[in-house]
């Protein structure tokens, strides 16, 4: 019997507070400051909250004990610190200075324990990759209004300035398209950097029109080559026209089909004018 009674002792000694959600985002702007939160409850009869501590990697870098004045106090680390937390006995929210490391990753930890004699202790750990994610989707341009069956289109897709810079991926009618027009060795070109080091991406494409469905369905992709990928994309549709237009004889761009146009529209317009006389000279 005594024995039992130490155990149910040990037990409830060790409970720890439970936490319930940590907020850590996924990607961080190098430029702004990262904010941090970790929520955490104790359920009826645990030990009181002895100290919440964060961890940057294996460094402490944030603490807060209830019990103390003060009750917070920020750590140095080689790895950048903390400016300012505020916390309480439900949650502790901290902001974080990054490093410039572009696509680096960070893991943040966040351990809650309770008071002794046995300190029991939780935690949960996230990660966070430096970078500045694009903010808007990409940009298609060149799309013309209608388009002949075996005409030729030139389409650019376009991003704006982000770190570290996107691949650009073309879809064509849901198939991947591999042909780069204007590149080398398959990488999407970039812009030179900003005032900020980050790079525009962009990648043209040159298309003949083969199908008779009516449309072609475009898509445009910019894929942000982390870990997870950050990925943002652009839909557009090619509409494709039933009868001949003038685009068929202007698309190639070359001087024979050039002359043949302008003969058609000058033959044309004689025509008319002949026809116009001719109506003249038959009212009187």
């Amino acid at each position: 019997m005594p024995v039992l009674l130490v155990f149910g002792l040990f037990v409830v000694i060790a409970t720890a507070h439970n936490i319930t959600f940590l907020e850590v985002p996924m990607y961080g702007d190098p430029h702004q400051e990262a904010n941090l939160v970790c929520h955490y409850m104790n359920d009826q009869g645990d030990p009181a909250l002895h100290s919440v501590k964060w961890y940057r990697g294996s460094n402490e870098i944030f603490r807060f004990t209830p019990g103390q004045q003060p009750p917070t106090r920020t750590f140095n680390s080689t790895a950048g610190g903390v400016s300012r937390g505020s916390c309480n006995l439900n949650s502790c929210a901290i902001s974080v200075i990054l490093p410039r490391n572009y696509n680096t990753k960070l893991s943040f930890t966040c351990e809650v324990s309770t008071e002794g004699p046995r300190f029991a202790v939780v935690k949960q750990t996230k990660e966070l990759t430096v970078a500045v994610t694009l903010k808007e989707d990409p940009v298609i341009s060149g799309v013309p209004g209608t388009v002949q069956l075996g005409e030729d289109v030139l389409l650019n897709c376009t991003t704006k300035p982000a770190m570290p810079p996107a691949n650009i991926v073309w879809y064509i009618d849901g198939r991947p398209d591999r042909t780069d027009f204007g590149t080398r060795n398959n990488n999407t070109p970039v812009s030179n950097a900003n005032d900020f080091n980050l790079r525009s991406s962009w990648r043209a494409i040159r298309l003949r029109v083969a199908t008779s469905r009516g449309f072609m369905a475009l898509r445009c992709e910019a894929i942000q080559p982390m870990q997870p990928p950050y990925i943002r994309a652009t839909n557009a549709t090619l509409v494709v026209a039933r009868s001949p237009h003038l685009s068929m004889f202007t698309a190639a761009g070359s001087s024979s089909t050039m002359l043949e146009a302008t003969v058609l529209i000058l033959t044309l317009c004689i025509s008319v004018h002949i026809f116009s006389k001719y109506s003249a000279l038959s009212e009187v």
